[in-house]
């Protein structure tokens, strides 16, 4: 007999949000997100997003709670902090030393707050995309009091400038963007930390994403669904794989295991 489940987490982009379907959540994903809440599974959201980055999605839905910064930031609707990981000060220190010396665009990102480490016009443009402002410059000083939980490096290209950092581990979920989280950290480890907080096992929850940066906890869950958009190695990591986002690749996910 399979366990009940009793969480469910969902990465974003191209998983709750059909961006080529016209960046909307489509309508049988929020109809199982509802019968979910109605038979009692906690609803998360397992992203790589910045929190300033989340809150469109109360549009759609209003989850119980987000695993952000891919696990680095877990936090319960009513605010309560769940977990909280931060990068090690040396590496942070080394990190502004490199982005002087060499001018590759950083992105700083704090529990609520973002700074660029040198302004770049791409991070103007992705914080665009949100219709954010850019973020300000970075000031070193903070760092003693406002811990660093994840940075962004943008071009693969520039990648090579943090290797020589000791504690990192880089994650992408495609594209340019390359999210650098500590090591030791990741989605799964959010996940863990939300599902002792209600007492829920590993067997009990469901994860469902479509990009690289989906892959561990696609394995660690009790079912991992990679969307039928999906990258190659989110697809190798999961235990089924379901139809498109756009569609009704979640429901169709919940049907399949008798979820729903």
């Amino acid at each position: 007999m399979k366990p009940e489940i009793k969480a469910c987490f969902f990465d974003i982009d191209g998983t709750l949000i059909d961006h080529e379907g016209g960046s909307v959540m489509p309508a049988s994903t929020k109809e199982s997100l509802q019968a979910l809440r109605e038979k009692g599974v906690k609803l998360f959201v397992a992203t790589g997003r910045i929190p300033t980055m989340l809150g469109f999605l109360e549009k759609y839905f209003i989850f119980d709670g987000y695993v952000s910064l891919n696990g680095q930031l877990v936090v319960l609707r009513d605010g309560t902090v769940l977990h909280r990981m931060a990068h090690d000060p040396g590496d942070i220190r080394q990190l502004m030393e490199l982005v002087r010396e060499k001018g590759f665009p950083c992105l700083i990102i704090e529990e609520e707050e973002s700074f660029c480490a040198a302004y770049s016009p791409a991070i103007a443009q992705h914080f665009g995309w949100e219709d954010l402002s850019t973020p300000k410059l970075y000031d070193i000083s903070r760092l003693d009091t406002h811990p660093v939980l994840q940075f962004l490096v943008y071009g693969a290209e520039n990648l090579p400038y943090i290797a020589g950092l000791p504690h990192i581990e880089p994650t992408s979920a495609g594209g340019h963007i390359h999210d650098i989280i500590p090591k030791g950290g990741g989605k799964e480890v959010g996940i863990a930390a939300a599902a002792d907080y209600y007492g829920i096992k590993r067997e009990e929850i469901m994860v469902f994403g479509d990009g690289d940066n989906d892959q561990r906890m696609l394995r660690w869950a009790g079912i991992g669904v990679a969307m039928g958009n999906g990258s190659e190695k989110a697809k190798a990591a999961a235990d089924y794989i379901s139809t498109h986002t756009g569609k009704d690749g979640i429901y169709n996910a919940l049907r399949h295991f008798g979820v729903l």
